[in-house]
């Protein structure tokens, strides 16, 4: 792994940076982006939220009221003393166990970001402490960087689907081609590129020759998709915006100047439990996802075009019956037809997109069930996209949920 005649001579990459410091900086990136998000999506965590929690076993007390309140302070009480006592590593540990308690009680919180989060908190806060040596630093790093290449790379894959191609790239650049309608059809014929420029540069991150190109496309994809999503773009789904630019930063901290590492050093010759559970969650798993067999926020499919996507319709009747916290969601589409679109609702209400999968939607869904006087009033329609086995629309009645 590397060379040992490195780490035998000071801690430290070929750039003159010590590899502590890189390591410190990297978990106030983490920390920093990771409580902003926290603060922007404060529904999802302590509410007050019409959207249902959906936990991951129903026999699971939901979090909420003053024991939420208390934890989500926590929260940021720990991510100030891990800065504080940057090797320590019990204030990353507890504020891991909390993460793990919130999203055990409500897969909503699943959100890509706290999922890439919350495990390079898990590499890079619990990774030796004060005995940590070069080799520990290094291995760190390389850990880190497999999250980050493995992210790129699925990313692009999700992508290669005529979903994201015809549609969904044209509304992500909507901002220039309402500007310049003449650059419309050039730009959507880039839409058939994307996945495969996302692909290589998140393989040539893992090459010498071709790592400083691949990180100029990096940081240049999310500074590009920064503008398009941004207050002067489409000003859409802000909670994204600082892991956008947390991205670019994990780019330049990981990737930059550290030219001693090769492919090897991160896939292969890395051992260890945290290892071995970096490969399964960011390498292995998500292949899965093509299948729909793993969820595909926890496979960097956020934007792919490549997700379950659901509606709920209810009658007239139906929607006089709704909760009045859940009726400000309805939109009235045509003669006794009423529309909940479940990610105007979750946007929203939580500041987060939903959680795509259908067991989660079918939850959500049976929760306002319950609610109706007339079960029948009510309809959940799913459509499962995937790069393979992709499901036509499906409707569950009250009776099915």
């Amino acid at each position: 792994m590397g060379r040992p005649g490195t780490w035998q001579q000071g801690r430290a990459d070929n750039s003159g940076t010590a590899l502590p410091q890189r390591l410190f900086l990297l978990r106030l990136t983490i920390l920093v982006a990771f409580c902003i998000g926290l603060v922007m999506s404060s529904g999802l965590w302590i509410g007050p939220r019409s959207y249902p929690q959906v936990p991951a076993w129903s026999l699971l007390p939901p979090i909420e009221g003053a024991v939420a309140l208390t934890l989500y302070g926590a929260l940021f009480v720990l991510a100030g003393l891990a800065l504080v006592y940057p090797r320590a590593s019990w204030p990353i540990a507890i504020f891991l166990v909390i993460m793990i308690a919130f999203c055990l009680a409500d897969q909503t919180r699943w959100q890509p970001w706290v999922f890439q989060y919350s495990f390079l908190l898990l590499v890079v806060g619990l990774s030796g402490g004060g005995h940590a040596t070069p080799v520990d630093d290094l291995q760190t790093l390389n850990l880190a960087r497999l999250v980050i290449v493995f992210t790129y790379v699925f990313s692009g894959l999700q992508k290669i689907n005529l979903n994201f191609m015809e549609h969904e790239f044209s509304w992500i650049i909507t901002p220039i081609t309402s500007l310049l309608p003449a650059m419309t059809t050039p730009l959507d014929a880039l839409g058939f590129l994307v996945p495969f420029v996302q692909v290589a540069f998140g393989v040539g991150l893992l090459t010498r020759r071709f790592r400083r190109a691949s990180l100029t496309a990096a940081v240049g994809m999310h500074v590009f998709i920064l503008a398009m999503f941004g207050p002067l773009g489409l000003n859409w789904n802000d909670i994204v915006w600082p892991w956008t630019a947390a991205m670019a930063v994990f780019d330049v901290l990981l990737f930059s100047g550290a030219g001693e590492f090769n492919w090897r050093d991160i896939v292969w010759n890395v051992r260890g439990l945290r290892h071995g559970a970096a490969v399964a969650l960011f390498v292995v798993l998500p292949v899965l996802s093509f299948f729909n067999l793993w969820d595909s926020y926890l496979s960097s499919a956020l934007y792919s075009g490549n997700l379950t996507e659901a509606q709920i319709y209810l009658s007239d009747l139906g929607a006089a019956s709704t909760p009045g916290t859940v009726r400000p969601y309805l939109v009235h589409t045509s003669e006794n037809t009423n529309v909940i679109n479940l990610q105007r609702w979750a946007i929203e209400d939580l500041n987060v997109t939903p959680y795509a999968e259908t067991r989660v939607f079918k939850t959500i869904a049976g929760d306002l069930c319950r609610a109706l006087r007339d079960g029948n009033q009510l309809v959940l329609v799913v459509k499962e996209q995937r790069l393979f086995f992709s499901s036509p629309e499906v409707g569950f009645r009250c009776s099915q949920l």
